[in-house]
């Protein structure tokens, strides 16, 4: 989710924000060797993080800050699951266990090895804490460890995603993060420490200007022409990034405006457009609202123009939607029914259930383009059938602080979904499945027990066939019920400097960068 799921507050420690207030190091000349200027690879950012614990890597802005510092045991190559920390994983017949086999090789920043025991701390740490990447774990009962390198998964139930949710799970230092555990099991230590395997280690955090990570030159997977140091710097106007980029004082940016596209291209930059499985929605309030009125959600969702959306908002880099599933998602159902723009139809339906004067309030989120533009949009056409929209922009903390209750769950909430994996299951469980209401993604506090039975109940098939039946007939009763304005598909567009190699958008970990990838040239 943009940003999603539940945080905790940062508390950093002085020595560490103090290490990165220079930014990337001085030269001292010739004599100092290359320009570390050149061998530091800067990305502008939106927004940053609330923390640097990898259990809260369910959040793009914390996963993207975790992804350098951290291994996984599995890891997505487009839309294909391949090694990492692990090389090999089964699941047993019944499909309530899996074995998996581990690298030899692989140490933490600290110098110590990484073994089975660390996977299987890292796996009770998230049951027990029940936040962040949790959703995605649900499943996990216990590990068994067997040797270093060998470890048996145990699942409350057969779990089909499960491989995929391992994605998300950042392998931690086991006895580092015990050694400084406090009273919450490590998190205030690890909102501003790492306790990683990864390419980089954490090397300092400015609050609300960026977080600096250095190489580890001990990284089991080598390096070939990667940066030095990586530097997120938060800089949450676009007209900023714009700048910041074409003065050279950043590499990459991922929020430039679209209207400034064909221009940075025509000037040597290259504009890389890519496919996601994000959706942009508008999800109702279900409960103790008047959007508990079936007939006034199909009434908005008639009165949105989605092909102005495309055209005017996203410059043509994305399509309409077309139900709660991303067209590009395997099961997705180009039958459902998606409601266009009809003013008229809009007005009729508000007529037949007597509806008028109605007032509303919508939250979105500031610094993003496509929200405000289309907040503003929906705004309008709304006051055309006679409906008043107040907006409100506001950060993504404060979004999960007002989903935790229904009393300040908004009428309407404008959000990104960014699947953590490409399986329907990470939309059609993680956001409608009730037991995420007031606790997780589900961020309209949609309940309907049929769809969790049958949602739940194509997570334990094997047979993908199987499996779509069940997500197709969950699509259908799904848009049925209207919980939701489906608004655009929209394409992950990101601006670099010419000289940046191997940069590659990656639909499982939406709006972040995977620097070690690129070689800085």
């Amino acid at each position: 989710m943009h940003r999603s799921h539940k945080l905790i507050p940062i508390l950093l420690l002085g020595s560490l924000a103090l290490a990165a207030c220079g930014g990337a190091a001085d030269s001292t000349g010739p004599s100092a060797g290359p320009d570390p200027r050149k061998q530091t690879l800067i990305i502008a950012e939106n927004e940053p993080p609330a923390t640097f614990d990898p259990v809260q890597a369910d959040n793009s802005t914390v996963d993207e800050v975790v992804i350098p510092a951290y291994d996984t045991l599995v890891r997505y190559e487009g839309d294909k699951l391949t090694p990492s920390v692990a090389t090999e994983w089964a699941f047993a017949a019944d499909g309530k266990s899996l074995d998996v086999t581990l690298r030899d090789d692989v140490t933490f920043h600290d110098g110590a090895k990484l073994t089975a025991a660390d996977v299987a701390y890292t796996l009770d740490r998230i049951a027990k804490l029940k936040i962040g990447v949790a959703s995605l774990m649900s499943a996990y009962d216990s590990t068994t460890v067997t040797d270093d390198t060998h470890l048996t998964i145990k699942l409350k139930q057969a779990y089909s995603p499960f491989p995929a949710a391992l994605t998300r799970v950042y392998l931690l230092n086991s006895a580092l993060v015990k050694t400084n555990a406090g009273a919450d099991d490590g998190q205030r230590w690890l909102a501003s420490n790492d306790a990683g395997s990864g390419p980089y280690k954490l090397g300092g955090y400015t609050p609300n200007q960026e977080a600096k990570f250095v190489r580890f030159d001990g990284y089991w997977g080598g390096f070939t022409g990667q940066a030095t140091s990586v530097v997120f710097r938060y800089l949450p106007q676009a007209a900023t990034q714009k700048t910041s980029l074409t003065s050279g004082d950043v590499d990459i940016a991922m929020d430039i405006d679209p209207n400034d596209w064909a221009g940075l291209e025509s000037s040597g930059y290259v504009v890389n457009k890519a496919d996601t499985n994000v959706q942009l929605y508008v999800f109702f309030k279900m409960k103790d609202s008047p959007l508990a009125d079936k007939a006034l959600r199909e009434a908005i969702a008639y009165s949105y123009d989605y092909d102005q959306h495309v055209s005017a908002i996203l410059k043509g880099a994305g399509k309409k939607a077309v139900g709660v599933l991303p067209s590009a998602m395997s099961c997705f159902d180009a039958t459902v029914p998606q409601p266009g723009r009809d003013p008229e139809k809009a007005k009729s339906i508000l007529a037949a259930a007597g509806l008028k004067d109605v007032t509303l309030t919508m939250t979105y989120l500031k610094a993003t383009a496509e929200m405000e533009q289309a907040a503003t949009l929906l705004q309008s056409n709304l006051a055309e059938v006679g409906i008043t929209l107040q907006l409100e922009a506001i950060t993504y903390p404060q979004y999960v602080e007002k989903l935790k209750s229904n009393a300040t769950t908004p009428d309407l909430g404008m959000i990104y979904a960014f699947p953590p994996y490409p399986d329907p299951d990470s939309v059609l469980y993680l956001l409608f499945d009730s037991k995420f209401i007031n606790n997780g993604q589900n961020s309209g506090g949609y309940d309907k027990p049929a769809i969790d039975t049958l949602v739940q109940g194509a997570q334990q098939q094997t047979d993908i066939d199987e499996r779509c039946t069940a997500y197709k007939e969950a699509q259908q009763t799904i848009a049925a019920d209207v919980p939701s304005i489906n608004m655009s598909n929209p394409q992950y567009v990101t601006v670099l400097r010419a000289g940046l190699n191997g940069y590659v958008y990656q639909p499982a970990h939406h709006q972040t960068v995977d620097v070690y990838k690129i070689q800085v040239g």
